[in-house]
C-alpha cells in the first residue's frame, strides 16, 4: 500500500469521529418538535427546549475541555475509543429516556463524546501528516462532520417518511423521534471498530520516550522521508516536558496571545448562529410556513450542498491558504444573515406564533438562511479544525486545542440555549441581526489577529500577538 493510501486511510478513520460529531449535533434537527410536544414528548417550555438542545454543546465543551490532558497521559487512539464508547452509550440511552432529565444526561454523554473527538481527531491528524498534505487531510474532519449532518437528516427524513411522523409509533413499540437517536448506535461502533487499528502519534510516542515505535510509526505512514530527523525536531519542540493547561498562562494578557486567539476564533464562529441553522431547521422552516415532509427534507438538500462546499474547500485550502478561506467566508456571512435579518422583518405573525411570509420574501429567507451554513461548509468549516490542529507550538498543542475547542462549544452552548428564547422575544429579524454582528467581528479577527499557517511545519509554529501570525 503507498504511503499516501495509508495517510488516507488513517486520516478518514480518524475523522469517522467528525461523522459522529455531526450526526449527534444534528439528530435533534428532526425530533426536537416531537420531544418538546404533549402527545409523544414532555410538553416542554422554550427554555426546557433550548436545554435539551443546547446540552450536547454543553457536555462537548466538558469534554473538550478534559481530552488534551487525558490524551497526553494516554495517547491519541484510547481516547478516541472512549469517545466511540460514549457515542454508543448516549445513542441507546437518548432513545429509551421517557423523562426530560433523562433525555438531558444521555445527551450530555455524547456531548462529552462529540467535545473529545472534536479536540482527538483534529489533533491526531495534525501531528501524523506532513505539512505539505496536513490541510487537504485535516480537513477529512470537516467533511466527515458533513457527511454526519447530511447523515443525521437523511436518517431523520427516511424514518419519518417510513412511519408517517415523527410522533408515529414505530419499532417495538418506540415512537419515530426514538429511533433518530438510536440510529447513531450503528456508525459509533463502526469508528469505535475502526479507530482500534489505527497507529499511534508520533508526537505522542516520543514525550513519552517511545522513540523506536514512533520511528515505526513514520515509516510505515510515510509521513516524513527522514525519520530520525523529525524524530530529533520533534523532541526538541518537545523539550523533555509534559504539557499540561499551565503552560497556556502569560503574566501579561492572562493566557498565551495564541491562546486568546484561538478560543475568540472558535467561540465566535459559534455565536454566529451556524448550529442554529442547523439543530432548529424544521423548527425554523415550519414557523415561516414549510410544513410536513417539506420542512425535514429542505435541511437535507442542504446539507448536500454543505458536502458539495466542503469538497470545494478542500480542493483549495493548501493552494490559497487558510487566511482567504477564512475572510470571504466571514464576509459571505455577514452578508447572508444582513439579508436574512431584513427578510424576516417583512412577515407578520399569526396568532399561532407562525411568521407569515409571502412567497418571494419565504423563498429569499429559505436562501439566506441556508447560504450561511452553505458558505460557512466551503471556509470556516473546512479551515476550523485544521486551524486549531496546527496553530499551537508542540509544547502546548493538545492543552490549547482542548480549550479552544471548549470555547467553540460553550458558545454553541450558549447559542442553541438561547435561539428559541430570542426568537420568541426578538423575533427571527433581531436574532439574525445579532448573527451579522458577531460575523463583523470575525472578519476584523481575521483580518487583524489570524495568521497564515499553511506549509509551516508544527515544530516551527509561533505567534507574535503584534504580527498576528506566525514566524
Amino acid at each position: 500500500m503507498s504511503s499516501n493510501n495509508r495517510l488516507l486511510q488513517i486520516a478518514g478513520a480518524a475523522a469517522l469521529g467528525g461523522f459522529l460529531f455531526g450526526f449527534d449535533v444534528a439528530v435533534i434537527n428532526g425530533a426536537i418538535g416531537s420531544v418538546s410536544g404533549p402527545e409523544t414528548g414532555f410538553g416542554l417550555a422554550s427554555w426546557e427546549t433550548g436545554v435539551i438542545v443546547s446540552i450536547v454543546s454543553l457536555g462537548a465543551a466538558i469534554g473538550a475541555a478534559i481530552a488534551g490532558g487525558i490524551a497526553n497521559r494516554i495517547g491519541r487512539v484510547k481516547v478516541m475509543i472512549a469517545a466511540a464508547v460514549l457515542f454508543a452509550i448516549s445513542a441507546l440511552m437518548s432513545g429509551l429516556s421517557f423523562s426530560f432529565l433523562a433525555l438531558v444526561v444521555w445527551r450530555l454523554v455524547g456531548g462529552f463524546g462529540v467535545g473529545i473527538s472534536a479536540v482527538i481527531a483534529p489533533a491526531y491528524i495534525a501531528e501524523i501528516a506532513p505539512a505539505d498534505k496536513r490541510g487537504r487531510l485535516g480537513t477529512l474532519q470537516q467533511l466527515a462532520i458533513a457527511f454526519g449532518i447530511f447523515g443525521a437528516f437523511i436518517t431523520n427524513f427516511i424514518l419519518v417518511k417510513v412511519t408517517g411522523s415523527a410522533d408515529a409509533e414505530a419499532w417495538f413499540g418506540l415512537t419515530t423521534w426514538r429511533w433518530m437517536f438510536i440510529s447513531e448506535l450503528l456508525p459509533a461502533l463502526l469508528y469505535g471498530g475502526f479507530v482500534l487499528f489505527l497507529p499511534e502519534s508520533p508526537r505522542y510516542l516520543v514525550s513519552i520516550g517511545e522513540d523506536a515505535k514512533a520511528e515505526r510509526v513514520i515509516v510505515n505512514v510515510g509521513s516524513d522521508g527522514d525519520p530520525q530527523g523529525r524524530i530529533e525536531e520533534i523532541r526538541a519542540s518537545l523539550s523533555d516536558h509534559r504539557p499540561r493547561f499551565a503552560d497556556l498562562r502569560d503574566e501579561k494578557y492572562g493566557l498565551r496571545p495564541v491562546v486568546w486567539v484561538a478560543v475568540a476564533f472558535a467561540f465566535l464562529i459559534q455565536m454566529a448562529g451556524i448550529n442554529n441553522v442547523l439543530l432548529y431547521a424544521t423548527d425554523l422552516w415550519t414557523t415561516v410556513g414549510f410544513a410536513g415532509n417539506l420542512s425535514v427534507f429542505i435541511p437535507v438538500l442542504t446539507s448536500v450542498i454543505g458536502i458539495v462546499m466542503t469538497l470545494v474547500g478542500m480542493a483549495v485550502i493548501d493552494r490559497i491558504g487558510r487566511r482567504p478561506l477564512l475572510l470571504w467566508g466571514a464576509v459571505g456571512m455577514f452578508v447572508a444573515m444582513v439579508v436574512a435579518a431584513v427578510t424576516f422583518t417583512q412577515g407578520t405573525l399569526t396568532d399561532a406564533g407562525t411568521l407569515n411570509l409571502g412567497g418571494a420574501w419565504a423563498f429569499v429567507a429559505l436562501v439566506s438562511v441556508h447560504l450561511v451554513y452553505i458558505i460557512f461548509c466551503g471556509t470556516w468549516g473546512v479551515v476550523l479544525w485544521v486551524f486549531l490542529g496546527e496553530i499551537f507550538p508542540n509544547q502546548i498543542r493538545t492543552a490549547g486545542l482542548g480549550l479552544a475547542t471548549a470555547g467553540n462549544w460553550i458558545g454553541g452552548t450558549l447559542i442553541t440555549f438561547l435561539f428559541p428564547v430570542t426568537k420568541e422575544y426578538i423575533g427571527l429579524s433581531g436574532t439574525y441581526f445579532s448573527y451579522a454582528v458577531v460575523a463583523a467581528i470575525l472578519i476584523w479577527l481575521v483580518v487583524k489577529h489570524i495568521p497564515e499557517t499553511k506549509g509551516v511545519e508544527l515544530e516551527e509554529m509561533t505567534y507574535d500577538l503584534k504580527q498576528g501570525g506566525s514566524e
